[in-house]
């Protein structure tokens, strides 16, 4: 199947050297984030359709991630052949070059082969992927990297020693956030003014379907884990063996774990799955919260989806500067509570996360959304 959006990538390309387009924007990214029941990406999903609407001419390009088993959608051009070229290209680059400046000559070279008819005023991604290829390819262009998780001020893709990254300043990237008290967080943060001059907050449709508060109140616990390669073996033994004894002592309480989506078996899950009160579940989000009156994580922005869900989370702690950001960054009201505390005073918990979740994620506002394309 890979071979298959190799193939139609390669046609793809080839055939655009000898045809003119211009689009108003260029949407990338990652596969990996086709969560949506027919591999939508629910990040892009209600920008795409806002375009739709809008008349507004668009390419929507997706890179291939082999670590991940998420389905690719229908909806994107494959890049596969131009991200396995900029990978070659990259082995032979200078050494002494800076991963920015070999991406740019990179974006330059190409634009003079298969992007030399094709020209484009927006660019916009998911995790800062191809940010400098694109600057590359158009020096013109305004470039946004929209916001799909949570954001920190240790957070170095961001923010390092209070200053704003080098990948979003020398490719003047601005950023699309899903609330204000993101843009407060960055703003506060930062020994300079690059964020206040560079954050647009547009909201997310992401959490549009919210739930009624449920009738009856149970103790099952939706588990999202956080086992993937972004961890060190170290670290993801940590968090499964704080897990394994919390859910030993927790007997009570009935625990459903849900991996996350770029999940590759870091851990062996049948240490869990031998227990007499856990199984795994997956499916929709909405539904797992619909089975599960609690949920339960590290530092996963699945709070936010639960808190807006009204469903409140108990945080596993762990001693690191990255993973209790929910703590030192986010205050979240119920930090310090064991299960049994959030669950005996449920109905008060379940108001006041859901209060605190919306000051991070507003409506998708589509009038801030295009004003943002138009430059206005």
């Amino acid at each position: 199947m890979r071979l298959y959006y190799f193939f139609y990538s390669l046609f793809y390309f080839v055939r655009l050297i000898f045809t003119r387009k211009h689009y108003q924007v260029i949407f990338y990214s990652p596969h990996h984030f086709n969560r949506g029941e027919s591999a939508e990406n629910l990040f892009l999903l209600p920008m795409l359709q806002v375009c739709r609407q809008e008349k507004i001419n668009f390419l929507y390009l997706e890179e291939p991630d082999i670590y991940s088993n998420q389905n690719r959608s229908k909806e994107t051009v494959p890049f596969d052949f131009i991200y396995y070229l900029i990978i070659i290209f990259r082995k032979f680059m200078n050494s002494e070059m800076s991963y920015i400046e070999r991406d740019k000559k990179i974006g330059i070279f190409f634009k003079k082969v298969f992007f030399r008819n094709i020209t484009f005023d927006n660019y916009i991604c998911i995790s800062q992927s191809m940010l400098s290829f694109f600057r590359g390819m158009n020096t013109d262009a305004r470039l946004f990297d929209l916001q799909h998780g949570t954001i920190h001020s240790k957070k170095e893709s961001y923010l390092n020693d209070g200053k704003a990254s080098s990948n979003l300043i020398e490719n003047d990237t601005h950023l699309l956030l899903s609330g204000n008290n993101y843009k407060d967080l960055l703003v506060e943060n930062e020994k300079g003014d690059y964020f206040a001059n560079h954050s647009h907050v547009i909201g997310s449709s992401i959490f549009d379907n919210y739930l009624e508060k449920p009738v009856e109140i149970n103790k099952n616990v939706l588990v999202s884990l956080q086992f993937t390669h972004d961890h060190t073996e170290k670290e993801n033994e940590k968090i499964a063996g704080k897990l394994e004894l919390l859910i030993e002592k927790e007997k009570s309480f009935y625990f459903y774990l849900r991996n996350h989506p770029r999940f590759n078996n870091e851990i062996d899950l049948t240490r869990f799955t031998k227990l007499s009160n856990v199984e795994l579940i997956d499916g929709d989000l909405l539904d797992n919260f619909r089975q599960c009156s609690l949920h339960l994580t590290v530092y996963s922005t699945t709070v936010f989806e639960a808190g807006l869900q009204g469903v409140p989370s108990y945080i596993l702690q762990i001693d690191s500067g990255k993973m209790n950001i929910f703590n030192t960054q986010y205050h979240y009201p119920f930090y310090d509570l064991s299960l049994t505390e959030i669950h005996k005073n449920y109905f008060h918990s379940s108001d006041k996360v859901k209060k605190w979740a919306k000051q991070f994620y507003e409506p998708l506002n589509k009038d801030l959304f295009l004003k943002v394309l138009k430059n206005e």
